[in-house]
């Protein structure tokens, strides 16, 4: 019963941390299309900014994510 437990906690904890990189992928696919739209030297250089920042993000939910995959291998014994 534990064990499922543990299992369920770390599929929401995954759940949130999918979340968690949704909104930073939607952020950056929303400001480069901006960009475009605006067509200007600044709104480029302010979507690459920006940009940047944003894939900061999504390189810190990736490793929060593997490091839950990492845990329940563990604690699954695998």
């Amino acid at each position: 019963m534990a064990s499922e437990a543990m299992e369920l906690d770390t599929l929401r904890q995954l759940n949130q941390a999918l979340h968690d990189l949704c909104q930073p992928m939607t952020t950056l696919q929303c400001r480069l299309e901006m960009a475009g739209v605006v067509g200007t030297n600044e709104a480029y250089r302010e979507a690459v900014d920006m940009g940047l920042a944003e894939c900061s993000r999504l390189i810190d939910a990736v490793d929060a994510m593997r490091g839950m995959v990492r845990t329940a291998m563990r604690q699954s014994g695998s």
